[in-house]
């Protein structure tokens, strides 16, 4: 487990208590925990915080954050500062779900994209948040990946999270220059070759074994001589003619929260990590999410009725926020998405396994990135072959495999 670290202290929260919690007099006791086990957040440090305080009437109350953190690693140092995560999800929580949220509100429709989101009077990077967990909120099992029921309400929010970043850009204006560059960018081009080229060649190993491997190794073999090169290159600036949206930019199954009622119905979904977020095509999300967080049997035999439903409610939020240019159509959405091939071949090879990964202590971003040992692992669990030995000759047929 990640320590914790030593400037998390009880004082820092002493304001936000005075200025959110009535009647508050005083703190009692100041608990910090790990939130989240290995493997289920590579990018941050999750922790849980649980405060007892003092009522000015002598009764107590409990108050709870999720706060987030960086990781003091030369990796994070070197690399993740240069793609401002949390500058990116600090603007995000603390200024564009406000505006998304107005803009519906304007409409006519209440919807709620993520937690509150906190400050604190320190220097360190962090982002503090309501506990949702407390309202019902959860994850859902990413090794068991999403069924139609949990996929729909996960591309409904999407669409209308695209919708309202697109619109946004008609009243305010371009996003800021951070966002249109993307984690995959040359700034971090040393760990991404590293990264591509270690994702395929475990696939390589892995595949030897399907039963169809004769349909597509051999393009494969091609591709991974000229993968990265076709990666950084499709995966730079957007292209300004183009339909654009704001993407999360790391749209997997752990990075969204469900609401459940006493049912367990599905009631609400809320996005949470936005530290990749990019200003590009919204085939890229969607890419991502149908490739690392879509159920085994649903991934390839409903691929285009998702993409579908994405494209039904991206219209429907587009006119009701009185998008005033161009849409898309459906036939649009598709292309783009062809287009954002590089992008989703890299979530293919190398965020699809780890999503669907067993739990281990190894897992972590340092030997994500470092440890050919503990990534050959990951590829050998026979759930993370089933998906590849799904997705690899539809992508062959696709396209997908062509790096020109």
């Amino acid at each position: 487990m990640a320590e914790i670290p030593k400037w998390i202290q009880s004082e820092h929260f002493e304001n936000l208590l005075r200025e959110t919690v009535p009647n508050f007099k005083e703190i009692k006791t100041f608990r910090v925990r790990n939130a989240l086990g290995p493997g289920e957040n590579y990018v941050a440090i999750a922790l849980k915080v649980e405060i007892e305080v003092l009522l000015t009437d002598d009764t107590l109350e409990t108050q709870y954050y999720f706060l987030k953190v960086a990781h003091d690693t030369e990796l994070y140092n070197t690399l993740m500062y240069k793609w401002n995560v949390f500058n990116k999800e600090t603007e995000v929580y603390r200024v564009f779900i406000p505006e998304f949220e107005e803009m519906y509100r304007e409409a006519g429709e209440e919807v709620r994209f993520g937690p509150q989101a906190y400050s604190l009077p320190v220097e360190q990077e962090y982002l503090l948040l309501e506990d949702i967990s407390l309202r019902g909120f959860k994850n859902a099992n990413r090794q068991n990946s999403l069924d139609m029921e949990h996929c729909k309400f996960a591309l409904k929010k999407l669409a209308k999270w695209h919708a309202a970043s697109a619109v946004r850009v008609e009243h305010k204006g371009p996003y800021n220059e951070i966002y249109l560059k993307g984690s995959l960018n040359p700034d971090g081009e040393p760990l991404i070759r590293s990264m591509s080229t270690a994702g395929i060649q475990n696939v390589l190993k892995v595949s030897q074994d399907f039963v169809d491997k004769d349909i597509y190794y051999e393009s494969l073999k091609q591709m991974s001589v000229d993968f990265s090169d076709f990666l950084l290159r499709n995966v730079e600036y957007p292209n300004p003619n183009e339909f654009n949206v704001l993407n999360h930019g790391d749209f997997w199954c752990n990075n969204m929260m469900f609401q459940y009622d006493e049912a367990n119905n599905i009631e609400d979904v809320y996005l949470v990590d936005y530290q990749m977020a990019r200003y590009s095509s919204p085939g890229d999300d969607l890419i991502y999410f149908l490739f690392t967080s879509v159920q085994l049997q649903l991934k390839v035999a409903h691929f285009d009725e998702l993409v579908k439903y994405y494209h039904d409610h991206l219209i429907e939020n587009l006119k009701l926020l009185k998008y005033s240019k161009e849409m898309p159509s459906l036939a649009d959405v598709h292309r783009m998405i062809m287009e954002s091939r590089a992008y989703g071949t890299f979530a293919a090879f190398n965020i699809m396994p780890t999503a669907l990964a067993d739990p281990v202590d190894s897992a972590t971003l340092d030997n994500l990135v470092n440890d050919s040992e503990h990534n050959a692992k990951v590829y050998q669990q026979e759930r993370v072959k089933k998906h590849l030995e799904l997705v690899l000759p539809w992508m062959y047929y696709k396209g997908f495999l062509d790096c020109k």
